[in-house]
C-alpha cells in the first residue's frame, strides 16, 4: 500500500479514541521517507497486511510526547521508530540493526536497550555448520563489499599489524544507554595500556570538529600512535584486538573474527569483555585475547534468532510477535 506521512499536530488523544484498529508507525523525517516510499520491506510488507485485514494504517512524526500519548491511550498497535526505550502493552520498538538488512522489532527497546542484552548466548545450542556458512555469506557481502554503515575509505590503507584498533564516537554522554567511559578517557587508558603495541585510532564520521582536533592531537608515529581514516574493513583485518565503547564497530569486528573491548552498555556484550574501569584496560584486553570466541555462532544467534531480516519472508515472526502481545492482525489459528 502507498504510505503517506503525516504532519506534526495530528496525533491526539481524541483521534486515537476516534480511530478503528489501526498501526501506527512513529518515526522521524529521514526514516518515514524511507518507509512511506516503500524502503523498508518488512515494515511494508507488516503495513500491507494490516491493511488487508481491514486495519488503518498511519505513519506519524516521532515525539517523546507523542509516543507518551499513544501508551497512556492504550489502544491501537505502535511502532516506535526510535532508540528510546519503553515497555507498553501496545508498542514495539523497530529501526535498522548493526548490520544492513536486519532489524529490531522489540518489545522493551532498540540496540543495548533491547531485550537481547538480558538473553543468554548458548554457543552449544547453534549448529556450527550452519554458523559458519552464515557468517561467510555476511564476511563476503560486507568485508568483501567494503561495506559499512557510513561510506568508508578504499581498502589498501598500510597499517601496523597486530595493532590495538580504537573506534571513536561521539564524546558527549548518550541519552538512553550507559557509557562506563568516556571516549578520551578510553583514548588515554589505551595510550598508556598499548605498550609495545601499535594504537590506531579511527575517528568516527559524526565526530563534531572539536572532537576530531582533540582526536588528531594524540597522532603521533613516533610513539606508535596513528590517527587514521583508514577503511574499519583495513584496521579490522590487521589489529590483534578492537577497543570501543558501544560503537557498532565492535559487532562488526565479529565479521572479522576478532575479539572486542567494550566500555559501554551494548546488547552484543555476551561475545565481548566490557570495561567498567579505566585503570584495567590492560587486564580487559589479555581476557578479551585470550579467549577462543565463537564469533560465527554470535552472529548466528543474535542476528537470525534475535533480530529480524528485512523482507516479506520474515512478516511470519513479526505477526508470532505481535500475537503474544494479544493483538491479533487478520485471521489465524487462534495461538501462538
Amino acid at each position: 500500500m502507498r504510505l503517506q506521512a503525516r504532519e506534526g499536530g495530528w496525533l491526539t488523544r481524541a483521534r486515537l479514541d476516534g480511530l478503528p484498529p489501526t498501526l501506527i508507525f512513529h518515526a522521524r523525517d529521514k526514516l518515514a521517507a524511507t518507509l512511506c516510499r516503500g524502503g523498508f520491506r518488512l515494515l511494508g510488507a507488516l503495513a500491507d497486511h494490516a491493511a488487508e485485514a481491514g486495519w488503518g494504517v498511519e505513519v506519524v512524526p516521532y515525539s517523546a510526547e507523542g509516543a507518551s500519548l499513544a501508551v497512556a491511550q492504550g489502544g491501537h498497535l505502535h511502532v516506535f521508530m526510535e532508540d528510546r526505550p519503553g515497555y507498553a502493552p501496545n508498542a514495539f520498538h523497530s529501526v535498522p540493526g548493526y548490520l544492513r538488512g536486519y532489524w529490531y522489532f522489540d518489545e522493551i527497546g532498540s540496540r543495548n536497550n533491547s531485550s537481547h542484552r538480558l538473553r543468554v548466548f548458548d554457543e552449544r545450542l547453534v549448529a556450527d555448520r550452519f554458523a559458519q556458512k552464515f557468517h561467510a555469506r555476511l564476511a563476503e557481502q560486507f568485508i568483501g563489499a567494503n561495506f559499512s554503515k557510513f561510506p568508508q575509505a578504499e581498502r589498501g590503507e598500510d597499517l601496523p599489524a597486530g595493532c590495538l584498533a580504537l573506534f571513536a564516537q561521539d564524546f558527549k554522554p548518550p541519552r538512553f544507554h550507559r557509557h562506563y567511559l568516556t571516549v578520551p578517557e578510553l583514548v588515554e587508558a589505551a595510550i598508556a595500556t598499548k605498550g609495545a603495541r601499535a594504537l590506531c585510532i579511527k575517528p568516527h564520521p559524526n565526530n563534531t570538529p572539536e572532537e576530531l582536533d582533540w582526536l588528531r592531537a594524540r597522532h603521533d608515529p613516533g610513539r606508535g600512535i596513528y590517527v587514521t581514516d583508514a577503511s574499519i574493513h583495513d584496521l579490522l583485518a590487521v589489529c590483534a584486538c578492537v577497543l570501543t565503547v558501544t560503537s557498532a564497530v565492535g559487532f562488526e569486528a565479529f565479521l572479522h573474527r576478532k575479539p572486542v573491548v567494550l566500555a559501554g552498555q551494548t546488547d552484543f556484550g555476551q561475545n565481548a569483555i566490557t570495561l567498567t574501569d579505566p585503570s584495567r584496560l590492560a587486564e580487559a584486553i589479555a581476557a578479551a585475547m585470550s579467549r577462543d570466541w565463537p564469533h560465527a555462532k554470535f552472529l548466528t544467534w543474535f542476528l537470525r534468532q534475535n533480530c529480524i531480516e528485512d523482507h516479506p519472508r520474515a512478516l511470519p515472526i513479526v505477526l508470532e510477535r505481535i500475537r503474544a502481545k494479544g493483538f491479533r492482525i487478520g485471521q489465524d489459528d487462534g495461538f501462538y
